[in-house]
């Protein structure tokens, strides 16, 4: 069996045996390896999608669909978002007043509104917000969609829904040089379809019930980006990409690298030479020459050659070429078989290297200490000391801006559906204690 791409190739003897050929250095190849393209717009701030001008999201319009393969490729990639999330949440969201204690000090009273939380629960909020903290700790921000209800026209008005839209789905339409987006697409992105394709106004914080339906976008402001965030972790997309192919190459390795054995390189002008031989049968045999008939002819070659170095029969004999002058490449040219050291121990351990350095870079890029992502480096694994003490700062450090974020929404909602109302919504986090601090009957180990 012949494996080729161009001048290069593979050929499986069928008994055990695989070899690689080289076939001349000028002869170009009649087919390409293609790889997955995207485009990008250079210069251009929008593209058309259904003749309405949108401002892309990535240079291809799919940063969305390019963080979930690369996430879904590298093992610990959903895992450590995951956790991310479960960190965010915490025990969930909460309604609470803004109260001052003693010394001044500012803190959160927890509290119960049973109206409030009716409505609430009406429109599922605890699924809907932790839908968008999924897409807010993958991308940095989120859309929703609000409706409003029939009664706006006699001062009634309210939000009957908020509705999470995934972030994959929307994005601005293009307002001009130097203007705010005032309207959104919502679609199925990047493969848009005119059946599936409607743009929405873009909800006003002024007058939030102004349109019948609208959305909004919420998110963590990225530095130099002006419409969309980014995800945190783009620096390490390069580094999660390469540990989430290491698998593969090494699964490939196993199947074909390893039982490579010789590599046979073979002189431009033996080709040439052939090519003008089957050029001249052709004339002969007055049927028109195509270049697929070399492309065979090559195939059968590489088979036949391998097949002389390879099976039972074969072993103990060897092989004899010839080099000759070529005055055009103004060097000897031959055949040559060269018999390779794979060294698999060195390639399995620099490829493990690379692994390690990957995942510690790629939770890097995350933001998330490798004591709470349940990553193993250096064959260790956090204690629960260190584990307590990177929660605590998370929590001091990590939650306070995306608890806003994501709550932005919710209490929009409370606030056109309870005009005046003092109560806020935010996510509730247990305070973690050290179980030494602890009563021996209420710690960990004596409840499970």
């Amino acid at each position: 069996m012949v494996k080729r791409v161009g001048n290069f190739g593979f050929v499986d003897d069928g008994a055990g045996g695989v070899y690689s050929f080289t076939m001349g250095s000028k002869w170009m190849p009649s087919s390409f390896m293609i790889r997955g393209g995207s485009f990008t717009r250079c210069g251009s701030q929008y593209m058309s999608v259904n003749g309405v001008n949108i401002i892309p999201f990535g240079a291809d319009n799919d940063l969305p669909g390019r963080v979930c393969r690369l996430l879904e490729k590298f093992y610990a990639g959903e895992g450590i978002m995951s956790k991310k999330i479960g960190l965010q949440w915490g025990e969930g969201p909460r309604l609470y007043r803004d109260a001052v204690g003693l010394n001044n000090t500012f803190y959160r009273s927890w509290c119960v509104d049973d109206e409030i939380m009716k409505e609430l629960k009406r429109v599922d909020f605890t699924t809907q917000m932790e839908r968008c903290l999924t897409d807010m700790v993958h991308l940095e921000g989120f859309w929703v969609k609000f409706r409003r209800n029939r009664g706006w026209h006699i001062n009634k008005g309210k939000f009957y829904s908020v509705e999470h839209i995934p972030a994959e789905k929307v994005r601005f339409v293009w307002n001009g040089e130097g203007k705010a987006p005032t309207h959104a697409m919502v679609a199925d992105f990047p493969d848009v379809s005119p059946e599936n394709c409607r743009v929405y106004p873009i909800m006003d914080p002024q007058n939030p019930l102004k349109h019948p339906e609208c959305v909004a976008y919420y998110n963590l402001y990225s530095f130099t980006h002006e419409h969309y965030s980014v995800p945190r972790y783009v620096g390490a997309f390069e580094w999660i990409d390469l540990a989430g192919s290491i698998p593969e190459l090494l699964a490939n390795f196993n199947t074909n690298a390893s039982a490579i054995s010789k590599h046979i390189e073979s002189p431009q002008s033996y080709w040439d030479a052939r090519e003008e031989e089957i050029k001249e049968y052709c004339l002969k045999a007055k049927i028109p020459y195509n270049k697929q008939m070399l492309e065979d002819f090559k195939n059968e070659a590489m088979e036949k050659f391998a097949s002389a170095l390879s099976g039972k029969e074969n072993v103990g004999k060897f092989i004899h070429t010839q080099h000759f002058w070529s005055p055009e490449a103004n060097a000897f040219e031959g055949w040559k078989v060269t018999p390779i050291d794979n060294k698999i121990k060195e390639y399995i351990d620099s490829q493990m290297s690379i692994a390690k350095k990957s995942e510690a870079a790629a939770t890097s890029g995350f933001g998330l200490d490798p004591s709470l992502s349940n990553l193993i480096l250096d064959s260790k694994l956090g204690s629960g000391s260190e584990k307590l003490y990177a929660l605590k700062v998370y929590n001091a450090t990590e939650t306070a801006l995306p608890d806003m974020v994501l709550c932005k929404p919710f209490q929009q909602f409370i606030d056109t559906n309870f005009p005046g109302t003092d109560v806020r919504i935010g996510l509730y986090r247990t305070v973690v204690e050290a179980e030494k601090n602890i009563n021996p009957e209420d710690r960990v180990k004596a409840n499970v």
